[in-house]
């Protein structure tokens, strides 16, 4: 575990975090000096993209009011954790702000800086890879599916006296997807989908969820 604060919010990193993201970007075949400078890039700009993601969210939930705010990087992403109830129309700001800074931040480097006057390779990467991952990250995250923020943002727009509702929508599209990426041979994101609409089924029926698979 690594633990710091930023802006005042408690911020922990899990092991479990990092090991995903070097995987995601091809931690088994980084052999040379050049990957791994790519790979480290990729690693570092990652980490960024998602604190700024969960950061957006934290900021949001401050200023509604709440002083107990906690980020924590884990598995597929991260949650940022609060001790106060927000109300429908506050929580549906709050899922949306986390990817709408993150998308921000990513077209804002897209636009201002030039990855190519940067020298090391290293730093070519981070800025390539951040671009990438707070567009892509930002998109994913506007999906409805729960835990997603699209999925918490449909739930709040829908209402707590539909959140079965919101729950179908959720595991149908959760689903559909699955299907998609098997058939078109992306094992993760089949992987990655069909983790979530087996959690939606289970808390459908009312069943515990799996741990890692909540956050906003």
């Amino acid at each position: 575990m690594i633990r710091f604060s930023l802006f005042r919010f408690p911020i922990t990193v899990h092991w479990f975090f990092w090991v995903n993201v070097a995987l995601l970007g091809g931690a088994v075949g980084a052999s040379t000096p050049r990957a791994m400078q790519i790979l480290l890039g990729w690693v570092l700009a990652a980490f960024v993209s998602i604190l700024i993601h969960e950061l957006g969210h934290a900021l949001v939930m401050r200023r509604f009011g709440d002083r107990r705010v906690e980020i924590l990087l884990y598995a597929f992403g991260g949650v940022a954790r609060g001790g106060r109830w927000l109300g429908r129309w506050e929580d549906l700001m709050v899922s949306a702000a986390g990817p709408v800074v993150q998308l921000a931040a990513g077209v804002a480097v897209g636009w201002l800086v030039d990855p190519g006057a940067f020298g090391p390779l290293f730093l070519r990467s981070f800025f390539v890879s951040f671009y990438d991952v707070s567009i892509f990250w930002a998109l994913l995250n506007l999906l409805p599916v729960l835990p997603l923020d699209g999925g918490h943002i449909c739930r709040a727009f829908l209402g707590a006296g539909r959140a079965g509702l919101a729950l179908k929508v959720s595991l149908t599209c959760a689903a559909l997807l699955a299907l998609y990426f098997l058939q078109a041979g992306g094992l993760f994101p089949a992987v990655f989908f069909g983790l979530m609409a087996w959690n939606n089924w289970k808390e459908l029926k009312g069943e515990p969820q799996v741990p890692w698979m909540l956050g906003r």
